[in-house]
């Protein structure tokens, strides 16, 4: 199975794709750091399953550079495979729990009627519990069991 994880903290990145690969043995993690990085790799290959943040940088930093983070930027990503017709799961994995005082779990719900079937919802990440590891397990279980 082909997971695209688009996310921009090394520390969580590294947890998640670890836990990934760890948990299950015939999984490949592709990572991208930034929006435009991940709408790329969305587009122009096939992924079984889109990890995505929320809150992204909206290109890869240099060294140094000021951070432009667009703060829906997993579900601009999202937004963008609907525009282009890709057939995709996504589920957003995110440490936040608003974005623009609206809560995760109201994005959740919008997202849900916009993508139908796409979308497996939302995923809080703490770093401090493992309770993101059993959900995320249930969304990889169900698409593997859709993909077998």
């Amino acid at each position: 199975m082909r997971i695209l994880l688009v996310e921009d903290d090394g520390y969580k990145s590294t947890a998640i794709k670890q836990w990934i690969e760890a948990t299950y043995d015939d999984m490949d993690v592709t990572l991208a750091v930034s929006y435009k990085d991940g709408c790329v790799a969305a587009l122009d290959e096939t992924f079984d399953l889109l990890i995505l943040d929320m809150s992204l940088p909206a290109r890869t930093q240099s060294a140094g550079a000021s951070k432009d983070t667009i703060v829906n930027g997993g579900e601009l990503i999202i937004r963008e495979l609907l525009d282009e017709d890709v057939d995709f799961q996504a589920v957003i994995l995110t440490q936040y729990e608003t974005f623009h005082g609206e809560t995760i779990e109201a994005i959740e719900d919008r997202l849900k009627q916009m993508c139908g079937d796409k979308f497996a919802g939302c995923i809080s990440y703490n770093s401090q519990d493992d309770s993101w590891k059993n959900n995320l397990k249930t969304v990889l279980d169900d698409v593997k069991g859709i993909n077998s």
